[in-house]
């Protein structure tokens, strides 16, 4: 900035100070507080006894990224893809299966993989059997439900599904 007004305007604008980001006894107090936890940290390792040597963080992290494998959520991010639309004829109404050329929204993966982390970390906490097979049900179903749409509007939309006869070339 200081050089383009110098060659607009043909004034001097002489040295620019910039400050660090921290300054100088910040970094004496950060040094001396991590000189002075490290015998604990150390401790700690020794013992076992870190997050890292936590199993219930090691678990919520294996489910996390369960999820994102299965439900295709990193795809969605990375591709910014979202997970519904307003509806163009009614727009009180959120689509999540869209059936248009060109596009694909993130519930139609999403909706699948979020049954399976339900049904494999939830349900198997239930203690009513009937409840546990009504739900297991009424999952399948839906999961086929979901499943045979993504496939359908996959087909639909690469053209893979058509009969050999209806390729124009």
């Amino acid at each position: 900035m200081a050089e383009f007004i110098e060659a607009k305007t043909k004034l001097t604008v002489g040295p620019i100070h910039r400050p660090g980001f921290i300054s100088k006894k910040q970094k004496i107090i950060i040094i001396a507080l991590g000189l002075i936890l490290t015998p604990f940290l150390v401790k700690k390792i020794i013992a076992g006894n870190t997050l890292l040597h936590n199993k219930h963080i090691w678990m919520a992290g294996s489910v996390f990224v369960y999820f994102f494998s299965i439900s295709g959520t990193m795809y969605n991010v990375i591709n910014k893809i979202p997970i519904a639309m307003v509806d163009r004829d009614d727009p009180k109404k959120l689509v999540f299966f869209y059936d248009g050329n060109g596009m694909q929204l993130g519930a139609e993966g999403f909706t699948v993989g979020l049954l399976l982390a339900f049904i494999t970390h939830v349900l198997v906490h239930v203690k009513n059997r009937n409840i546990q097979r009504l739900v297991m049900l009424l999952a399948i179903f839906v999961s086929f439900w979901a499943v045979k749409k993504v496939i359908y509007l996959y087909n639909w939309k690469t053209g893979s599904g058509l009969p050999a006869y209806t390729y124009h070339m």
